[in-house]
């Protein structure tokens, strides 16, 4: 049970994270700090984007997220037992 648990806990983290990711590329300041027209460049500097500005600023979030879902999800599964 233990296992399992660990591994919703890191799917939630990689799903929060994604969506982090995601929005962060709608972000007014990505495209002005980090503008290019190749896509190979695009990937890496919304890459570059992430990891420098936005975990920064959501990493507490994503984690207090994943934490909330993964304690929700062992609830239903107790409840459901």
């Amino acid at each position: 049970m233990k296992k399992n648990i660990l591994k919703v806990f890191i799917i939630n983290i990689m799903i929060l994270s994604l969506l982090a990711y995601i929005l962060g590329l709608t972000d007014s300041a990505f495209r002005q700090v980090y503008p290019s027209e190749n896509m190979f460049f695009y990937l890496v500097n919304s890459i570059q984007y992430f990891v420098l500005w936005v975990l920064p600023y959501w990493w507490l979030i994503i984690m207090g997220g994943a934490l909330s879902l993964t304690l929700l999800y062992y609830i239903l599964r107790k409840i459901k037992l």
